[in-house]
């Protein structure tokens, strides 16, 4: 049997379980790949934090309006992107819905904005968001960066840890457009416009 090289990415094992856990059309890398040149679509990346909102050291009323506060200025950045690409528009970010990413699952519903997610094994043990397209990609969070980052051909930062803060600048040494909306902490609010030359700040 071949082992697998150091430089392979990690393989999903749990395709079953994903065609279980969502609705979504799952598919691999390949075949995204072909659907999103046939339809020209337009993939805009969210990252951002995963985790729940009280993470923030927030409570009651200001939590509230913090939370609404992020859900305003992402849901700008939403309308802008539609506004330019309509029906070829598909946004990305991570399966799990916590954090920014429910509040990107949320506001692209109401938009009636397709969703797409590659994601981990790892994803499977959490809630997931209503996703359109699902790409299993990896066993562990992390492993499906560089298939996201590759995938999207736009992208929008608000808050986000390590992994956003990766993401982010290898997007932009992609040379690939990059929005960072600043004031909710995290990554977003640390990146300075040296690390990211180009990207736009909010």
């Amino acid at each position: 049997m071949r082992q697998q090289t150091t430089d392979e990415p990690k393989r999903p094992r749990r395709i079953t379980e994903w065609r279980k856990r969502t609705r979504a059309e799952v598919l691999d890398a390949g075949q995204f790949y072909v659907l999103k040149a046939r339809s020209e679509l337009y993939i805009v990346g969210v990252m951002g934090f995963a985790g729940r909102w009280e993470r923030s050291g927030l409570e009651g009323e200001e939590l509230a309006r913090f939370v609404a506060d992020a859900r305003e200025a992402l849901g700008a950045e939403l309308s802008r992107f539609r506004e330019r690409h309509g029906g070829r528009l598909v946004v990305a970010t991570g399966a799990t819905n916590t954090g920014v990413l429910q509040l990107t699952y949320e506001l692209c519903a109401g938009a009636g904005v397709p969703t797409l997610s590659a994601a981990p094994d790892a994803s499977l043990k959490y809630e997931l968001g209503p996703l359109r397209y699902v790409i299993p990609a990896g066993r562990e969070f992390g492993d499906e960066s560089d298939l996201f980052v590759s995938l999207c051909d736009e992208f929008v930062l608000l808050g986000g840890g390590k992994q956003s803060r990766r993401e982010t600048l290898a997007a932009s040494s992609a040379g690939k457009p990059v929005t960072v909306i600043q004031g909710f902490g995290g990554a977003a609010d640390e990146l300075t416009s040296a690390e990211s030359p180009g990207a736009r700040f909010v």
